[in-house]
């Protein structure tokens, strides 16, 4: 019979875990690299994701189809009526053209469905086709056909018709499980050494976020030094300001500005009161402008393009200066 040592394992036991907890976050960030290096930077994705695989008969659950796609991108989502395979659409909600937190050059698309079913079984949320198209190509993606059980409300419930006789009791003898303590301390430690690890990862990946009003000056200097302007095109000047306007107000404020008109966009910006009016007036001079441009093919001249850009700026910057004093307000005012 084989004598366990238990202090020799313990001595044994932590720089080998120790190695191999190091072997393995030295593996993730070399696969880390090699994704990086061999994926496309042009390609579109697809992922789908449901609210949960099993549900009752009408009740309601989610699913989520994102897209990311380079920058210019254009995606169509395909058009779905009432009904999906099996299920009924009782709510569909699109988000289109949001910026990526991971990759500059890369934009979100999502599609929100609320299904239900009143067909009992395993059923099938078909597969969808979406399409993705750029100034260089197009790009055709297909989404995962996902499998949902619906239950009915009176399955897996005992049958009250079946009844059983009450039978005498039974003594039966429970074995004593063997001690396993120090296998549960051990197991503890190294646990606790990988999730400081992972916390370590994930708060040197969160120093890499930025605001909103960074993020946004950064779009208006690239733009600055763009071919575009160097070529003073009107049309593509002015459109790839108003998106990073749009996509600013919607980071900032959780307003859907990229689909919204104009109108619909700055009516939000004035009923939400999010900036004071002189600032809300300075964006709503800027998109009527950068609209007239556009729609009347008005071409502006290199210094009129600059202005725009400068004014751009300007408020995007006054509006990070009165959120600020807006917070140091609300902190005197719990003192």
């Amino acid at each position: 019979m084989n004598i366990f040592n238990a202090r020799n394992f313990r001595q044994s036991f932590w720089p080998t875990a120790l190695v191999m907890l190091l072997s393995v976050a030295t593996s993730c960030e070399s696969d880390a690299d090699e994704v990086s290096r061999t994926s496309d930077p042009d390609s579109a994705t697809v992922t789908s994701k449901i609210s949960s695989t099993t549900v009752q008969v009408a009740e309601p659950l989610t699913l989520e189809l994102t897209v990311i796609a380079p920058v210019g991108s254009y995606v169509d989502f395909p058009s779905v009526g009432k009904s999906l395979g099996s299920f009924d659409v009782t709510n569909q909600t699109d988000r289109a053209d949001v910026p990526s937190a991971i990759d500059s050059e890369k934009r979100v698309w999502t599609r929100r469905l609320t299904l239900k079913s009143i067909v009992t079984g395993d059923v099938e949320i078909p597969a969808l086709e979406i399409l993705v198209r750029n100034s260089a190509n197009s790009q055709t993606l297909k989404s995962e056909a996902i499998a949902v059980r619906v239950t009915s409300v009176l399955e897996d419930r005992a049958d009250p018709t079946q009844f059983r006789d009450i039978q005498s009791v039974i003594d039966v003898e429970v074995p004593q499980p063997a001690s396993r303590a120090w296998l549960w301390w051990t197991l503890s430690g190294l646990g606790g050494v990988t999730t400081a690890a992972l916390l370590f990862m994930a708060v040197a990946k969160r120093k890499t976020w930025m605001t909103p009003n960074t993020w946004a000056i950064r779009e208006l200097e690239e733009l600055r030094n763009s071919d575009a302007m160097k070529s003073i095109d009107s049309d593509t000047v002015t459109d790839s300001l108003t998106t990073i306007l749009r996509d600013y107000l919607e980071l900032q404020f959780d307003i859907a500005a990229p689909v919204q008109t104009t109108r619909e966009l700055l009516l939000a910006i004035e009923t939400g009161r999010y900036m004071s009016v002189e600032t809300t007036k300075g964006f709503s001079d800027l998109f009527e402008n950068s609209d007239l441009a556009r729609f009347a093919g008005l071409n502006l001249t290199h210094a009129e393009l600059t202005k725009a850009i400068d004014d751009a700026q300007r408020l995007i910057e006054t509006v990070a200066t009165e959120l600020q004093m807006l917070s140091i307000g609300k902190g005197g005012g719990d003192q």
